[in-house]
């Protein structure tokens, strides 16, 4: 089973961070090499220009002209007699002058040696230099900060489009799924529609069975449709209803649930309510946001369902007496498979918010400072 969008984005933050904190140390390694390496060609360029100044105004090379560029210069340096070399060692320090070579050697220092003519050479050797990166350095916090923009937009990208993929796989696996569901339960279902139908009821008893065996067949109904529009949504048919008849059908078609539940429903809704929809869709979202209310409140309760026309939108209000909904509800409430419903399946907000977007309406979700839920679904309204 694939992980929930939670743990997905937790799994991929982690990685994520691990990649931004290994890649930070290794730009880190990287700036502190090329910083190394200017530090050396500097080193390098100051031994040389030394060299060529001693040549060029013929200075005698002494060990007191030695200790004297030592004090000017701050590095140590030597004179070393080419004749009095073994023809190995002048062969390998010739190497070293031709390839540039700035030697470190195991006492934190560095050296390197200079042709001063065809006789001498002039050595000069200093403290290696400690690295001076530094965040308050521009140079290297725009190194910085470059890298971490850049790596984030990357990696969000990347995790929308693991999202995304996930996502496609749980409605594939959903597609799947409800189109069995629908084959296996439809017919039975249409058979038990057909017979309720055909019944005649003998007194008012057995004809408010029949009604209910009527509505609860409608509910399974709904419920096989829902599935199979998460499984493959279409667009809405649109077309001119009033909004408020639409809720007052789905308050009577769920009347016996309720009552068995000890709900009671309260309707202030103004009428007529134009608008531009699909009957059956929006049907689907209001039954599905009085269920949640009304399974909101196992002891009873009062449901009140509120509108008012504001400007060129219909407010809808649908408010319970509930516990209301926790933190992670109201920042979480319309992802797909989110439930903290005991036996739910996290589908039926989504569902309602899908619905409700492709109405071009919104829907917002709140607790009362009272206790409670409260649910505003907001729709456009048609011209008067």
């Amino acid at each position: 089973m694939s992980a929930s969008p939670h743990k997905l984005r937790l799994s991929l933050g982690l990685g994520f961070l691990a990649f931004i904190i290994a890649g930070s140390l290794l730009l880190l390694a990287w700036l502190r090499q090329r910083e190394r390496e200017e530090s050396n060609r500097l080193f390098l360029a100051l031994a040389k220009a030394d060299a060529e100044s001693v040549r060029h105004m013929n200075l005698p090379r002494s060990e007191k002209l030695a200790r004297s560029l030592e004090e000017l210069l701050g590095m140590r340096i030597v004179f070393l007699d080419r004749t009095l070399m073994l023809p190995a060692v002048d062969e390998l320090i010739q190497s070293d002058i031709q390839s540039g070579l700035v030697e470190d050697t195991n006492d934190h220092q560095q050296s390197v040696v200079v042709e001063l003519d065809k006789n001498h050479y002039m050595r000069f050797s200093r403290d290696t230099p400690a690295s001076s990166l530094s965040l308050r350095d521009p140079a290297t916090r725009n190194a910085f900060l470059a890298f971490w923009l850049v790596s984030g937009l990357i990696g969000w990208l990347l995790v929308r489009e693991r999202l995304k993929r996930a996502q496609s796989e749980r409605l594939a696996m959903l597609g799947r799924v409800a189109t069995s569901l629908a084959h296996d339960i439809k017919n039975p279902l249409a058979s038990i529609q057909l017979h309720a139908q055909l019944m005649t009821p003998q007194n008012e008893e057995d004809q408010q069975a029949v009604k209910i065996i009527e509505n609860e067949s409608e509910v399974i109904s709904g419920l096989v449709n829902q599935w199979l529009h998460l499984a493959n949504p279409l667009p809405p048919r649109l077309v001119k209803l009033d909004a408020t008849e639409c809720i007052q059908g789905v308050v009577r078609n769920t009347e016996a649930q309720a009552r068995h539940a000890g709900v009671e429903v309260h309707m202030d809704l103004p009428s007529p309510a134009w608008i531009m929809g699909d009957a059956q869709r929006l049907a689907q979202a209001v039954r599905n946001l009085i269920i949640n209310a009304i399974q909101a409140m196992p002891h009873g309760g009062l449901l009140r369902l509120q509108g008012r026309k504001t400007g060129e939108k219909l407010e809808l209000l649908f408010a319970d007496a509930g516990s209301g909904f926790s933190d992670e509800a109201l920042a979480r409430g319309t992802e797909l498979f989110f439930t903290e419903k005991e036996g739910g399946m996290g589908v039926g907000l989504n569902i309602v918010s899908g619905i409700i977007a492709a109405h071009g309406g919104t829907i917002l979700f709140q607790n009362d400072p009272k206790g409670g839920a409260h649910i505003t679904v907001t729709l456009p309204l048609l011209p008067a």
